[in-house]
């Protein structure tokens, strides 16, 4: 196990981010328009505190449980938290919307990959925050957090993927559980073993078969194998190098020659196969483990993603959830310093984020407690994905002009798992599309 990260730790530069890595997430879900808002009330409270997020799900759950013991505890005197969640796929639109108004809530959730974007419609943290602020997170996520010189948000966690695998079905394979795959040929060998030896099949890029997911794992392959998404100076695309072809390649042999799967991208076909036992591996981030771990009996586990063909490096993508100061010239400067604390006690006393919705705490404390370690998630995926971020394994995406995150813009991955488009034609199709998006926002 890497060793602790405690309080008077200084990390490398790129320790606990490392360099350009890939998206979002998938699943997550969050805030309003002010229609068919759903949220917890703060109108008795002296003052009360807007946040909007956009969670559902366990993440949801355990957000409603922060905001609840927030309410109760009340730990900043007479101050309230009002939540407010919008859809996950209305939420940025939403947003923007409201900035644009300066009508905007008092702090929000943003993923780091979008702060850029808005980074014009945020105020800093800065003026507000003391001294020592920084001393409470992992300092390259901090670092992370920075925009021009201002801290434009405070980390709530890292969110990387992992490769989560039935141990029951290793088994019937003849394969070690204890000892899973890790590199590319160890990988193979695990994977035609569990066809041949099971009914099951060996292996998806993601259970929910989304071209959001497809493009985490692409992402997380392509940069193991020393490729890039984009030359992060001029914005130019470089993921249709030969690095991002073989990827795409696997893909088209993984429903094709191999025989791991089958060239079909129905919605949570692989999710329902894999907790059903029909399914030996897949990919998905830190928020799958509390799933498998409330199905009862299920023998699931999760080893480190390394798994690239010709391998050269390490690397997991991930990103971060945040918390934003929204810009509102309507917000008095006192509801602006409640919001401010309400944000970094969110970030900063909450273990429930990680024992519960899955995720890495930002938060050097809430790494170090007792509830994260001896929760039943830290042997089986929050440890590695911890050591993960000890060896500066976490790949960050880059800063775009466009909406990465958006899934329309990755379905090539999807055609060329599904044999719609050859890796060839399909890479080309998707640097072709990203670069004309990248060029209209220049």
């Amino acid at each position: 196990m890497a060793a602790s990260i405690t309080g008077n730790s200084v990390l490398s530069r790129r320790r606990f981010l490392g360099g350009a890595g890939v998206v979002g997430t998938v699943g997550l879900a969050g805030c309003s328009s002010l229609d068919g808002v759903i949220g917890s009330g703060a109108s008795s409270a002296e003052l009360s505190v807007q946040f909007w997020t956009l969670f559902s799900g366990g993440d949801g759950e355990a957000m409603i449980s922060i905001v609840d013991r927030f309410n109760e505890e009340q730990p900043l005197g007479d101050v309230r938290i009002d939540r407010q969640r919008i859809p996950w796929g209305d939420y940025y639109t939403k947003l923007y919307t409201a900035l644009v108004a300066d009508k905007g809530p008092d702090i929000a959730i943003m993923h780091q990959a979008l702060m850029g974007r808005f980074q014009r419609m945020l105020d800093p943290f800065d003026q507000y925050l003391s001294q020592s602020a920084a001393d409470h997170y992992v300092p390259t996520l901090w670092e992370q957090m920075q925009f021009d010189g201002e801290q434009l948000a405070l980390p709530l966690d890292a969110h990387p993927i992992g490769m989560y695998y039935n141990q029951s079905l290793f088994e019937k394979a003849g394969l070690d559980p204890q000892s899973p795959p890790t590199g590319f040929q160890e990988f193979k060998t695990a994977c035609d073993t569990i066809v041949s030896e099971t009914d099951a099949h060996a292996f998806t890029p993601t259970p929910y078969l989304d071209p959001a997911g497809m493009f985490r794992t692409f992402a997380t392959l392509n940069h193991q194998r020393g490729g890039k998404l984009f030359d992060e100076e001029t914005m130019e695309v470089k993921f249709d190098s030969q690095a991002g072809i073989r990827v795409a390649q696997l893909y088209h042999d993984i429903t094709g020659k191999y025989g791991w799967d089958i060239p079909n991208t129905t919605e949570n076909r692989a999710d329902i196969a894999f907790q059903d036992g029909n399914l030996a591996m897949t990919m998905n981030g830190t928020w799958y483990a509390p799933v498998l771990q409330s199905l009862d009996g299920f023998d699931w586990n999760m080893f480190k993603p390394f798994v690239a063909p010709d391998k050269q490096q390490n690397y997991a993508q991930s990103g971060s959830h945040t918390i934003v100061l929204p810009r509102n010239p309507g917000r008095d400067t006192r509801t602006t310093e409640a919001a401010v604390n309400v944000a970094e006690w969110i970030t900063q006393e909450n273990p429930l984020w990680g024992t519960k919705a899955g995720h890495l705490p930002a938060a050097i404390d809430v790494l170090n407690s007792n509830a994260l370690r001896e929760s039943p998630l830290w042997p089986k995926s929050l440890s590695k994905f911890f050591e993960m971020t000890n060896d500066d394994q976490l790949a960050y995406k880059p800063r775009t002009p466009f909406n990465i995150n958006e899934a329309s813009t990755w379905d090539f991955l999807s055609d060329i798992y599904s044999h719609n488009v050859s890796p060839q034609k399909g890479i080309e199709r998707g640097a072709t599309t990203v670069q004309g998006l990248i060029d209209n926002v220049n």
